[in-house]
């Protein structure tokens, strides 16, 4: 736990660290701009750009220290550790987990504290890398790869590895309305981890989740986001909806858990390589 508990500190640090970077210059080129006048700062537009900016470079150094600090092993080749039709039966229950956890989010009703950023970023050239392309990278990486891996590799439970790297997932999030959605899609992200090796599959589906919401979130006005499936569709529609997202789920799950190959040993740094041609060996078996 102290990795992990050490690993989300660096999180916030990059974080911070980039957001005094990014602050400084700007507020004072913005200032020198308007004569000094602290009231003629321009703030929609800049601001939204800084937080962008800061999300990029953050998560360009946070990815820069798992791999340059050996907690991850990743390059472009690990884009192709998992077969591509792996990642075709991953996707069906990604989607209807996310479906189905996001009819709960809503029968939940927790408030959303960060839906005039997220729609202000959906917006913005920089928000939208940072919201599609650099979450998906650097979360799937520390929270799947660098805490869950670890955790594995020290002989815990996958049960539990996956419980808590998932805790801290959504925990990390802070806002009500993401808390249990990021909580419950990291389970599947971090099962598709485990019985993969690989974090590939995390991060097409958070790729997927995050840009079905940046799309949402830059189209529809605020009154249509916070208007409920339900509300929209109907009680009969929406029960079913849930009902057939929830199947889809574990009809999904139950599938991948039998024809996926068996899950690589993670006990013991010395023997990846030998587990990752073994999961190759095995999944060209499977593929076949």
């Amino acid at each position: 736990m102290v990795r992990t508990i050490k690993l989300v500190i660096y999180y916030f640090l990059y974080q911070l660290l980039f957001t005094t970077i990014v602050t400084i210059p700007t507020v004072w080129v913005q200032l020198m701009n308007n004569g000094g006048d602290v009231n003629a700062f321009t703030g929609a537009e800049t601001s939204t750009t800084m937080v962008g900016l800061t999300m990029v470079l953050s998560g360009i150094a946070m990815i820069w220290h798992l791999i340059h600090f050996k907690y991850v092993k990743f390059n472009l080749k690990s884009f192709g550790e998992v077969s591509g039709k792996t990642i075709a039966l991953s996707i069906p229950l990604i989607v209807a987990g996310m479906l189905f956890i996001n009819l709960i989010s809503e029968f939940l009703g927790l408030p959303d504290m960060m839906q005039d950023t997220f729609r202000a970023m959906s917006r913005n050239v920089l928000g939208i890398i940072s919201i599609t392309i650099m979450a998906p990278l650097v979360e799937e990486l520390l929270f799947r790869g660098a805490i869950q891996g670890h955790l594995l590799k020290k002989g815990m439970k996958p049960s539990t590895a996956i419980l808590i790297a998932s805790a801290v997932f959504g925990i990390i999030h802070f806002n009500p309305a993401q808390v249990p959605f990021a909580f419950a899609i990291g389970l599947i992200f971090g099962w598709l981890y485990y019985r993969t090796g690989s974090v590939v599959p995390g991060m097409i589906g958070h790729f997927i989740n995050n840009s079905i919401a940046c799309i949402q979130m830059a189209l529809l006005s605020k009154e249509e986001l916070n208007t409920k499936t339900i509300d929209l569709i109907g009680e009969v529609p929406t029960y079913l909806l849930f009902a057939a997202s929830l199947a889809v789920t574990i009809g999904m799950f139950l599938y991948l858990k039998k024809r996926l190959p068996a899950a690589p040993s993670y006990q013991e740094e010395s023997i990846e390589v030998t587990n990752e041609y073994k999961y190759k060996h095995d999944e060209e078996e499977y593929i076949h």
